[in-house]
């Protein structure tokens, strides 16, 4: 769906929110993109998951409490995974400004704002792997030749 050739297997998405209206309307979007999705009601409960599981995307809200806490253990473990943060203040994007991989989407969000940002979360992730590869290849190649 987002130009995977890469790899084939479908894109995992968990989402941590405390409000299970926003989860269960994310997992719908998710589910129509052709993605998986695993829902999380705390950042506790997020944080068992993903000593579980690896991940290609994170969506959540950084105002949850401890959720400092689970992006940089995201980061760390997952140092490729890409976020998505739904702010309602502005302050929020100021000081989450710094963390790459990183995007913003103010609440309230609208169904096709959300599909819009994951798919270009999505894609920047596909871009990044396939520029891995890329040098990966090109490293192979010049091994080869010397």
């Amino acid at each position: 769906m987002f130009g995977d050739r890469v790899r084939s297997e479908r894109k995992r998405i968990l989402v941590v929110d405390q409000d299970g209206t926003i989860r269960e309307f994310l997992a719908n979007i998710i589910k129509l993109l052709g993605c998986d999705s695993l829902l999380a009601e705390s950042v506790e409960e997020a944080r068992r998951t993903l000593e579980e599981q690896a991940f290609d995307l994170l969506i959540t809200d950084p105002q949850l409490p401890e959720c400092r806490k689970l992006i940089e253990n995201c980061l760390q473990r997952l140092p490729n995974l890409r976020a998505i943060f739904m702010v309602q203040h502005r302050q929020v994007m100021a000081e989450a400004f710094h963390l790459s991989n990183t995007r913003f989407i103010p609440k309230p969000f609208n169904f096709d704002d959300m599909i819009n940002t994951i798919r270009q979360a999505m894609r920047d992730k596909h871009l990044q792997e396939m520029e891995a590869e890329f040098r990966r290849l090109r490293r192979e190649t010049f091994r080869i030749l010397i």
